[in-house]
């Protein structure tokens, strides 16, 4: 009877750290294809432009990065510009063509939430050490590409279903989800056309975006620069 029982303890254990050893091989397929740990690590900025297509209007947008300290994003519409802003410290958001009259702060709850679009990294690469935890959760067919399927639960709470190519390792699809108080929103992302820049990284340039109660955002990018210099004073809220 011991034998059989220390046996089952046995299977058991085999069966977690097989589970692990998954969830780790999915997240180390992701990460070489990205261009490495390595190249990612070394991201400390990114420019992006393109363009918004919400509801036939095409919309200019440009979004600066500076990894873990703030990211802001522009728009350009009706000949006003409006911004987004989220920092490792707070945020804030200014949009006139919604009939703001000045910029208005971020609640405290959504920045928290909103910390891990700080990670240029990603959070998947050495996500442990920055105390979240990923969960392989199977393969399955998603339009005819096989995708394997991990669940990343960030220490701020935020819950990232990510759907990895089994082909290529490229993420093709995510589902986030963020709890702010009593409400919980999901937003799911298509991501495609990936693209290796001049400088050896890699990043989808297509984005088909969709959450509750919002209608889609198509975001195709024209343009992506790496590690440009970045003056942290964008990030300040101005005074109107």
């Amino acid at each position: 009877m011991k034998k059989i029982f220390l046996t089952a303890i046995c299977i058991a254990i085999a069966g977690v750290t097989a589970f692990a050893q998954t969830a780790d091989e999915v997240v180390n397929k992701n990460i070489t294809a990205m261009g490495g740990k390595e190249k990612l690590n070394s991201l400390k900025s990114v420019k992006m432009e393109g363009t918004l297509e919400v509801q036939g209007m095409q919309i200019p947008t440009t979004m600066v990065m500076l990894n873990n300290k703030g990211m802001r994003n522009d728009f350009t519409l009706q000949g006003m510009t409006g911004s987004q802003v989220i920092t490792d410290k707070g945020g804030w958001m200014f949009m006139p063509f919604q009939g703001q009259q000045k910029p208005e702060p971020t609640p405290a709850e959504e920045v928290k939430a909103s910390q891990v679009d700080l990670d240029l990294a990603s959070p998947l690469v050495d996500y442990s050490k920055k105390g979240h935890q990923v969960t392989y959760l199977g393969e399955e067919d998603m339009d005819g590409t096989q995708v394997y399927k991990l669940r990343l639960d960030t220490k701020d709470g935020v819950a990232i279903t990510y759907y990895v190519d089994a082909e290529t390792g490229y993420i093709i699809k995510s589902s986030t989800k963020k709890k702010i108080g009593e409400k919980e929103t999901n937003t799911v992302v298509l991501l495609s056309n990936y693209k290796k820049t001049d400088d050896g990284y890699v990043f989808p340039y297509t984005f088909e975006q969709s959450a509750e109660g919002a209608g889609k955002i198509m975001i195709n990018l024209s343009k992506i620069e790496i590690n440009v210099p970045v003056d942290e004073s964008i990030f300040v809220m101005p005074a109107k």
